[in-house]
């Protein structure tokens, strides 16, 4: 009986992203930005988690992935913000980006974050630029915000 209410959870979740991002299943499969975090109280503590929905782990530096930073209403990303990414994200998993050194996030949130970009990148944002993932051809896999607005 457990089994069945977990694959009917599962199922319901599906339909319910499909339904809110208007993709199918199978469309929706990749990487993609789930959270943006800026809390007020300490810049240290910002990230960026990515999620896998994929079926199939995602080796970030094979795949070409960089994210990228359009700061303050720019249309133009801030060159200084790409930065590569690289490690796996296991299917179904996250991926935690953060500024700085990673000390005060692992301080705040009581474990390491999964890569560190250094200040001036994606994860360096105080809530009101743009956040895109982008592949090795420059292509955009998932953008935050629309570039050009300062939101």
């Amino acid at each position: 009986m457990k089994n069945i209410k977990n694959n009917l959870f599962q199922s319901l979740k599906t339909a319910v992203f499909s339904a809110i991002v208007g993709l199918s299943v199978s469309e929706a499969q990749g990487v993609f930005i789930t959270e943006i975090a800026d809390p007020n109280n300490d810049a240290a503590a910002r990230f960026v988690e990515l999620y896998n929905s994929g079926t199939t782990d995602m080796d970030l530096a094979n795949a070409g992935y960089k994210i990228q930073r359009w700061t303050n209403g720019n249309d133009t990303p801030t060159a200084s913000s790409i930065k590569e990414l690289v490690g796996v994200i296991p299917a179904g998993g996250f991926h935690i980006l953060v500024p700085g050194d990673g000390s005060v996030f692992q301080s705040t949130y009581g474990f390491a974050a999964n890569q560190v970009i250094g200040n001036g990148g994606a994860a360096d944002s105080n809530g009101d630029d743009q956040i895109a993932i982008i592949n090795s051809a420059g292509d955009i896999i998932d953008i935050f915000g629309v570039p050009g607005e300062d939101p």
